[in-house]
């Protein structure tokens, strides 16, 4: 009899241990909730409500767990480095070699400039033109361009001078105050 009571016992104890299940997120500090239940305190038992794929983030390391029914799983524990790379020009693959061993290709060929316009321009004077035809005439945005010349000269007798530039416009200045004793040089040389 001792022998059952003793058999049951230990069915009991180990249907209680199998029951209880620690969560370990390794030091469990500042893990916050991504979705599910909250894990509150290090080393508590299931979570009250956890449901299979509820997801934690331990904040001080940035390290991702869910929970798959039983125990804490990483999410992030491949830390592979980049070995070698290298681009072929001719088919825009980047070829990426990883620590492993394994190589990924990445196909760029989306990124080329197939359809662009690359024109190449010049200037002569104020004229900017297009490889592929095209002109633009720069001189109305110019500084300082007034280059018109004097179609015409006048002084009258009250000293009054006109001076008539080839747009049609007409200026005078007038010299009457500028009135003196002429002197003359000659040279005898």
């Amino acid at each position: 009899m001792d022998k059952r009571v003793l058999l049951l016992l230990m069915f009991l104890v180990s249907g209680f241990a199998f029951s209880q299940t620690t969560v370990n997120l390794q030091d469990q500090c500042n893990c916050e909730v991504l979705s599910g239940t909250a894990v509150t305190s290090p080393g508590m038992t299931t979570p009250s409500g956890a449901d299979t794929g509820d997801i934690y983030v331990n904040t001080n390391t940035g390290i991702i767990y869910f929970w798959d029914g039983d125990s804490w799983e990483l999410t992030s524990s491949d830390d592979q480095q980049l070995q070698n790379f290298s681009y072929n020009s001719g088919t825009n693959i980047l070829s990426l070699d990883i620590e492993d061993g394994n190589t990924v290709n990445v196909d760029l060929s989306a990124l080329s400039n197939a359809g662009t316009d690359d024109q190449a321009i010049s200037l002569a004077g104020n004229i900017l033109t297009l490889e592929d035809g095209g002109t633009v005439d720069l001189s109305p945005y110019l500084d300082n361009t007034d280059d018109q010349n004097i179609t015409a000269l006048s002084i009258d007798a009250s000293n009054i001078l006109t001076i008539t530039i080839e747009d049609g416009n007409t200026r005078t200045v007038d010299l009457s105050s500028l009135t003196d004793t002429i002197t003359t040089l000659v040279d005898n040389g």
